[in-house]
């Protein structure tokens, strides 16, 4: 947490959040040493010194201020009154683009403090400052002619919004002490704006406007519009292919039958061959005796006749 979020019960004045530049030291006791010099040639004269001297304190009036913390924020850029809050065209010179903008009008008194606050996180994008005219002294009416204007556009990503500062054209009244291109963060003190003025506040249509016209702000504290938050579109998740249908089996081949040898085709083998019929079996038997019957005698006569050739 910075310097100015700590504890304040240590402080013996914690009210005590504003002050003066050095610079307005110095003015208002240079006017008081004019009006005292006056004095001497008419004691009333000492009254103009005075009246410079507050009027010195009141263009160095600085503050401390503690913005708030969060996201999508704007706060008030400098303290005031708000004037009004109604649908506008940004100027040229902000460089905003098409769309529809609110406008968020706010006079600044001039014993307000003379900071100028960024409204929101991001960048400066650029800025256009335009010299018054010292005859328009007090900005009285915001299009007056002759004031001291400064246009100032702020971008982060695809948010954008801008300001119009005006005030009077006599002094160094309006400066800006960051420039295009600087990273700024939410309530930090970006210029100063002295003796009173006016500050449009251009921020887009969708932002939610939180303020109303009569109601005070304080710069650099008061939210008055947040942020539309980045619509996150839910991701569908992708449809899961349809499962790939499995290849077809191929068909099984038909087994080839053996090819039997036309020798085996045409020898029965023992289990194939047929066996004969009952009635005939008896009839093979003695067909059988009758040819062993048959080469018993051949045999026998064979031998016979082999003794008589050897007998011979």
């Amino acid at each position: 947490m910075s310097g100015t979020d700590s504890d304040l019960s240590t402080k013996q004045f914690p009210w005590l959040r504003s002050g003066f530049d050095l610079e307005g030291w110095v003015g208002a006791i240079a006017a008081l040493l004019v009006g005292i010099l006056l004095s001497m040639l008419w004691s009333p004269l000492f009254l103009i010194g005075l009246a410079g001297a507050v009027l010195i304190l009141f263009a160095t009036r600085t503050a401390t201020r503690t913005p708030p913390q969060g996201d999508n924020m704007i706060v008030a850029p400098c303290d005031g009154l708000v004037v009004s809050v109604a649908g506008a065209r940004p100027a040229d010179e902000l460089r905003l683009g098409s769309g529809e903008w609110t406008r968020i009008r706010v006079s600044k008194g001039p014993t307000k403090s003379n900071g100028v606050y960024a409204p929101m996180d991001g960048a400066i994008d650029h800025v256009i400052s335009e010299t018054g005219d010292p005859a328009a002294f007090a900005a009285m009416k915001v299009d007056r002619p002759g004031l001291a204007v400064t246009f100032i556009s702020f971008e982060s990503g695809a948010r954008s919004m801008g300001l119009r500062l005006a005030t009077g054209g006599l002094g160094p009244r309006l400066e800006m002490s960051s420039d295009p291109g600087d990273a700024v963060r939410l309530g930090r003190n970006i210029g100063t704006l002295r003796l009173g003025g006016w500050c449009d506040i251009y921020v887009p249509k969708e932002a939610g406007v939180s303020v109303l016209p009569g109601q005070t702000l304080i710069g650099s504290e008061t939210v008055i519009a947040t942020f539309e938050a980045d619509a996150i579109q839910p991701v569908a998740p992708a449809p899961m292919p349809a499962p790939a249908a499995p290849d077809p089996e191929p068909a099984p081949k038909p087994e080839s039958e053996p090819v039997a040898d036309a020798d085996e085709e045409d020898e029965p083998s023992g289990s194939t061959a047929e066996e004969p019929p009952e009635g005939d079996e008896g009839k093979e038997t003695d067909a059988s005796v009758e040819d062993d019957e048959d080469v018993s005698d051949m045999l026998a006569r064979l031998r016979e006749e082999a003794r008589k050739d050897y007998d011979d």
